[in-house]
Protein backbone atom coordinates (compact mmCIF):
# COMPACT_ATOMS: atom_id res chain seq x y z
CA UNK A 1 0.00 0.00 0.00
CA UNK A 2 1.22 3.50 -0.88
CA UNK A 3 0.12 6.57 1.06
CA UNK A 4 0.70 10.19 0.04
CA UNK A 5 2.07 11.98 3.09
CA UNK A 6 0.73 15.49 2.58
CA UNK A 7 3.01 18.32 3.62
CA UNK A 8 3.63 21.99 2.80
CA UNK A 9 6.01 23.90 0.57
CA UNK A 10 6.76 26.38 3.37
CA UNK A 11 7.24 26.29 7.12
CA UNK A 12 6.80 29.41 9.27
CA UNK A 13 6.93 31.56 6.18
CA UNK A 14 10.16 30.12 4.77
CA UNK A 15 10.31 27.98 1.63
CA UNK A 16 11.45 24.40 2.11
CA UNK A 17 13.91 22.66 -0.18
CA UNK A 18 12.21 20.34 -2.69
CA UNK A 19 11.26 17.11 -0.94
CA UNK A 20 12.15 18.45 2.50
CA UNK A 21 9.81 18.16 5.47
CA UNK A 22 9.43 20.80 8.19
CA UNK A 23 11.92 20.42 11.02
CA UNK A 24 9.13 19.46 13.41
CA UNK A 25 8.63 16.30 11.35
CA UNK A 26 12.15 15.07 12.10
CA UNK A 27 10.83 13.03 15.02
CA UNK A 28 7.42 11.80 13.88
CA UNK A 29 7.94 11.00 10.20
CA UNK A 30 10.65 8.34 10.71
CA UNK A 31 8.49 6.63 13.33
CA UNK A 32 5.45 6.63 11.03
CA UNK A 33 7.53 5.42 8.09
CA UNK A 34 9.06 2.60 10.15
CA UNK A 35 5.66 1.50 11.43
CA UNK A 36 4.37 1.64 7.87
CA UNK A 37 7.18 -0.57 6.63
CA UNK A 38 6.28 -3.15 9.27
CA UNK A 39 2.69 -3.14 8.00
CA UNK A 40 3.48 -3.08 4.30
CA UNK A 41 2.61 0.61 3.92
CA UNK A 42 4.93 3.03 2.14
CA UNK A 43 4.61 6.76 2.90
CA UNK A 44 5.74 9.25 0.28
CA UNK A 45 5.82 13.01 1.00
CA UNK A 46 3.71 15.06 -1.43
CA UNK A 47 2.74 18.72 -1.37
CA UNK A 48 -0.91 19.21 -0.49
CA UNK A 49 -1.41 21.45 -3.53
CA UNK A 50 0.05 18.89 -5.94
CA UNK A 51 -3.01 17.80 -7.93
CA UNK A 52 -0.88 15.10 -9.57
CA UNK A 53 -1.06 13.06 -6.37
CA UNK A 54 -4.51 11.89 -7.44
CA UNK A 55 -3.03 10.17 -10.51
CA UNK A 56 0.08 8.73 -8.88
CA UNK A 57 -1.44 5.42 -7.81
CA UNK A 58 -1.74 6.13 -4.12
CA UNK A 59 -4.20 4.15 -2.02
CA UNK A 60 -4.91 7.16 0.21
CA UNK A 61 -3.51 10.48 1.39
CA UNK A 62 -2.66 11.38 4.99
CA UNK A 63 -2.75 15.05 6.01
CA UNK A 64 0.32 15.78 8.09
CA UNK A 65 2.58 18.84 8.13
CA UNK A 66 0.31 21.16 6.11
CA UNK A 67 0.93 23.91 8.64
CA UNK A 68 0.62 26.75 6.14
CA UNK A 69 -3.07 26.15 5.49
CA UNK A 70 -4.34 28.79 7.93
CA UNK A 71 -3.34 31.60 5.57
CA UNK A 72 -5.11 29.93 2.63
CA UNK A 73 -7.83 27.78 4.16
CA UNK A 74 -10.22 27.94 1.20
CA UNK A 75 -7.51 26.90 -1.23
CA UNK A 76 -6.40 24.10 1.07
CA UNK A 77 -9.88 22.63 1.40
CA UNK A 78 -10.47 22.97 -2.34
CA UNK A 79 -7.23 21.05 -3.00
CA UNK A 80 -8.33 18.21 -0.72
CA UNK A 81 -11.76 18.14 -2.32
CA UNK A 82 -10.07 17.97 -5.71
CA UNK A 83 -8.06 14.91 -4.69
CA UNK A 84 -11.21 13.23 -3.39
CA UNK A 85 -13.18 14.09 -6.52
CA UNK A 86 -10.53 12.29 -8.56
CA UNK A 87 -10.81 9.15 -6.44
CA UNK A 88 -8.09 9.58 -3.82
CA UNK A 89 -9.31 9.04 -0.27
CA UNK A 90 -7.99 11.71 2.10
CA UNK A 91 -7.71 11.32 5.88
CA UNK A 92 -9.07 13.01 7.69
CA UNK A 93 -11.65 13.75 4.93
CA UNK A 94 -12.10 17.25 3.52
CA UNK A 95 -15.54 17.51 5.15
CA UNK A 96 -13.88 17.07 8.54
CA UNK A 97 -11.26 19.68 7.64
CA UNK A 98 -13.95 22.16 6.65
CA UNK A 99 -15.78 21.58 9.96
CA UNK A 100 -12.62 21.85 12.06
CA UNK A 101 -10.82 24.69 10.28
CA UNK A 102 -12.71 27.45 12.06
CA UNK A 103 -12.72 27.24 15.84
CA UNK A 104 -16.46 27.83 15.96
CA UNK A 105 -16.64 24.04 16.04
CA UNK A 106 -16.45 24.59 19.80
CA UNK A 107 -20.06 25.77 19.56
CA UNK A 108 -21.07 22.34 18.26
CA UNK A 109 -19.29 20.69 21.16
CA UNK A 110 -20.97 23.01 23.63
CA UNK A 111 -24.38 22.34 22.05
CA UNK A 112 -23.73 18.63 22.63
CA UNK A 113 -23.08 19.43 26.32
CA UNK A 114 -19.36 18.75 26.09
CA UNK A 115 -17.53 20.83 28.70
CA UNK A 116 -15.57 23.39 26.68
CA UNK A 117 -13.72 26.52 27.69
CA UNK A 118 -16.09 29.53 27.69
CA UNK A 119 -15.66 31.57 24.53
CA UNK A 120 -16.84 34.90 23.12
CA UNK A 121 -16.96 35.12 19.33
CA UNK A 122 -15.89 38.45 17.86
CA UNK A 123 -15.91 39.77 14.31
CA UNK A 124 -12.87 41.81 15.27
CA UNK A 125 -10.96 42.85 18.38
CA UNK A 126 -10.78 46.38 19.73
CA UNK A 127 -10.15 47.86 23.16
CA UNK A 128 -13.86 48.06 24.03
CA UNK A 129 -14.56 44.43 23.18
CA UNK A 130 -11.44 43.23 24.98
CA UNK A 131 -12.49 45.11 28.12
CA UNK A 132 -15.96 43.59 27.92
CA UNK A 133 -14.46 40.09 27.76
CA UNK A 134 -12.86 40.50 31.20
CA UNK A 135 -16.27 41.28 32.66
CA UNK A 136 -18.09 38.58 30.72
CA UNK A 137 -15.81 35.91 32.18
CA UNK A 138 -15.23 37.65 35.53
CA UNK A 139 -11.60 36.90 34.75
CA UNK A 140 -8.32 38.42 35.87
CA UNK A 141 -6.76 37.43 32.55
CA UNK A 142 -8.06 36.65 29.08
CA UNK A 143 -6.66 35.17 25.89
CA UNK A 144 -7.46 36.48 22.40
CA UNK A 145 -7.06 34.14 19.42
CA UNK A 146 -7.89 34.12 15.71
CA UNK A 147 -10.85 31.92 14.78
CA UNK A 148 -8.70 30.30 12.09
CA UNK A 149 -5.19 29.66 13.27
CA UNK A 150 -2.55 27.15 14.33
CA UNK A 151 0.60 27.13 16.40
CA UNK A 152 -0.61 29.94 18.69
CA UNK A 153 0.01 32.53 15.95
CA UNK A 154 -1.81 35.78 16.63
CA UNK A 155 -2.64 34.66 20.18
CA UNK A 156 -2.14 37.09 23.06
CA UNK A 157 -2.76 37.10 26.81
CA UNK A 158 -4.00 40.21 28.60
CA UNK A 159 -4.11 40.97 32.34
CA UNK A 160 -6.90 43.11 33.72
CA UNK A 161 -5.86 46.73 34.32
CA UNK A 162 -2.37 46.17 32.92
CA UNK A 163 -2.83 46.18 29.17
CA UNK A 164 -3.13 48.86 26.51
CA UNK A 165 -4.65 49.14 23.07
CA UNK A 166 -1.16 48.77 21.63
CA UNK A 167 -1.01 45.21 22.96
CA UNK A 168 -3.76 44.26 20.53
CA UNK A 169 -1.44 44.76 17.54
CA UNK A 170 0.13 41.34 18.15
CA UNK A 171 -3.28 39.70 18.48
CA UNK A 172 -5.85 38.50 15.96
CA UNK A 173 -6.52 40.97 13.16
CA UNK A 174 -9.75 39.48 11.84
CA UNK A 175 -12.46 37.23 13.25
CA UNK A 176 -11.41 36.41 16.79
CA UNK A 177 -12.33 34.62 19.97
CA UNK A 178 -11.85 35.56 23.61
CA UNK A 179 -11.42 33.04 26.43
CA UNK A 180 -10.52 33.23 30.11
CA UNK A 181 -6.95 32.32 30.96
CA UNK A 182 -6.79 29.41 33.39
CA UNK A 183 -3.81 29.56 35.82
CA UNK A 184 -3.58 25.75 35.76
CA UNK A 185 -2.11 26.03 32.24
CA UNK A 186 1.09 27.42 33.78
CA UNK A 187 1.38 24.65 36.38
CA UNK A 188 -0.13 21.42 35.08
CA UNK A 189 -0.34 22.48 31.43
CA UNK A 190 -2.61 20.85 28.87
CA UNK A 191 -3.49 17.18 28.65
CA UNK A 192 -3.62 15.86 25.08
CA UNK A 193 -5.40 12.60 24.30
CA UNK A 194 -4.67 11.01 20.91
CA UNK A 195 -7.19 8.73 19.23
CA UNK A 196 -6.38 6.62 16.17
CA UNK A 197 -9.27 4.82 14.53
CA UNK A 198 -11.48 5.79 17.47
CA UNK A 199 -9.23 4.14 20.06
CA UNK A 200 -7.11 5.94 22.64
CA UNK A 201 -3.50 5.50 21.53
CA UNK A 202 -1.48 7.68 23.90
CA UNK A 203 -1.61 10.69 26.19
CA UNK A 204 0.84 13.59 26.53
CA UNK A 205 0.98 16.35 29.13
CA UNK A 206 2.36 19.62 27.77
CA UNK A 207 3.74 21.95 30.44
CA UNK A 208 5.02 25.47 29.64
CA UNK A 209 8.58 26.19 30.75
CA UNK A 210 10.90 29.14 31.20
CA UNK A 211 8.19 31.59 32.16
CA UNK A 212 6.17 30.91 29.02
CA UNK A 213 2.49 30.03 28.88
CA UNK A 214 2.13 28.30 25.50
CA UNK A 215 1.77 24.57 26.09
CA UNK A 216 2.60 23.87 22.43
CA UNK A 217 5.80 25.91 22.48
CA UNK A 218 8.94 23.96 21.59
CA UNK A 219 10.38 24.97 24.97
CA UNK A 220 7.57 23.24 26.84
CA UNK A 221 7.99 19.88 28.56
CA UNK A 222 6.19 16.95 26.96
CA UNK A 223 5.54 14.03 29.26
CA UNK A 224 3.80 10.71 28.55
CA UNK A 225 0.92 10.17 30.91
CA UNK A 226 -2.18 8.09 31.56
CA UNK A 227 -5.64 9.63 31.26
CA UNK A 228 -8.09 8.97 34.07
CA UNK A 229 -11.72 8.05 33.52
CA UNK A 230 -12.94 11.65 33.69
CA UNK A 231 -10.44 12.89 31.12
CA UNK A 232 -11.44 10.10 28.76
CA UNK A 233 -15.13 10.87 29.26
CA UNK A 234 -14.62 14.50 28.28
CA UNK A 235 -12.50 13.53 25.27
CA UNK A 236 -15.04 10.96 24.13
CA UNK A 237 -17.82 13.52 24.41
CA UNK A 238 -15.87 15.86 22.15
CA UNK A 239 -15.29 13.14 19.57
CA UNK A 240 -18.94 12.11 19.65
CA UNK A 241 -19.90 15.67 18.67
CA UNK A 242 -17.46 15.71 15.74
CA UNK A 243 -18.05 14.38 12.21
CA UNK A 244 -17.65 10.64 11.69
CA UNK A 245 -14.74 8.95 9.92
CA UNK A 246 -11.81 10.20 12.00
CA UNK A 247 -8.60 8.26 11.47
CA UNK A 248 -6.80 10.51 13.96
CA UNK A 249 -7.80 13.10 16.55
CA UNK A 250 -6.16 15.06 19.32
CA UNK A 251 -8.24 16.38 22.20
CA UNK A 252 -6.58 19.08 24.32
CA UNK A 253 -7.93 19.50 27.85
CA UNK A 254 -7.32 22.18 30.48
CA UNK A 255 -8.46 22.47 34.07
CA UNK A 256 -10.65 25.41 35.06
CA UNK A 257 -10.41 27.18 38.47
CA UNK A 258 -13.16 24.88 39.83
CA UNK A 259 -11.06 21.83 38.97
CA UNK A 260 -13.17 20.70 36.01
CA UNK A 261 -11.54 19.51 32.80
CA UNK A 262 -12.63 21.39 29.69
CA UNK A 263 -11.87 21.04 25.99
CA UNK A 264 -9.72 23.89 24.71
CA UNK A 265 -8.99 22.38 21.27
CA UNK A 266 -10.13 19.45 19.14
CA UNK A 267 -7.45 18.97 16.50
CA UNK A 268 -8.63 16.98 13.47
CA UNK A 269 -6.64 18.47 10.58
CA UNK A 270 -2.87 18.33 11.04
CA UNK A 271 -2.17 17.96 14.77
CA UNK A 272 1.36 17.38 15.91
CA UNK A 273 1.20 13.83 17.26
CA UNK A 274 4.12 13.78 19.76
CA UNK A 275 4.91 10.20 18.75
CA UNK A 276 8.51 10.47 19.94
CA UNK A 277 7.20 11.07 23.48
CA UNK A 278 4.51 8.39 23.45
CA UNK A 279 4.44 5.17 25.39
CA UNK A 280 3.60 1.94 23.62
CA UNK A 281 3.11 1.47 19.88
CA UNK A 282 1.34 4.72 18.96
CA UNK A 283 2.94 4.93 15.47
CA UNK A 284 1.79 1.38 14.72
CA UNK A 285 -1.72 2.19 15.96
CA UNK A 286 -1.86 5.17 13.59
CA UNK A 287 -0.67 3.14 10.61
CA UNK A 288 -3.12 0.33 11.30
CA UNK A 289 -6.02 2.76 11.64
CA UNK A 290 -5.05 4.46 8.38
CA UNK A 291 -4.53 1.17 6.57
CA UNK A 292 -7.94 -0.11 7.65
CA UNK A 293 -9.65 3.12 6.58
CA UNK A 294 -7.86 3.10 3.23
CA UNK A 295 -9.08 -0.47 2.69
CA UNK A 296 -12.63 0.66 3.35
CA UNK A 297 -13.16 -0.57 6.89
CA UNK A 298 -15.53 1.56 8.98
CA UNK A 299 -13.74 3.97 11.29
CA UNK A 300 -14.87 3.72 14.89
CA UNK A 301 -16.50 6.84 16.28
CA UNK A 302 -15.49 8.51 19.49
Amino acid sequence: MRIAYLTARTFRGAALAPGALPSLEEDDYPLIAAAGAAEGVAFEPRYWDDAGAADAGYDAALIRSCWDYTSQTGRFIAALEGLEARGLRVFNPSAVVRWNAEKRYLQALQAAETPVIPTLWLDRVDARLAAQAFDAFEAAEIVLKPQVGAGSQGTIRLKRNSWSEGDLIAGPQGAAMAQPFYPAIETEGELSLFYFGGELAHVIRKIPQGGGWFANDLKARFLPEEADRKAQEVARAALAAAPAGLVYARVDLVRDPAGRLRVIELELIEPYLFLAFARGDAPLALVRALKAAAEGSPVLSG
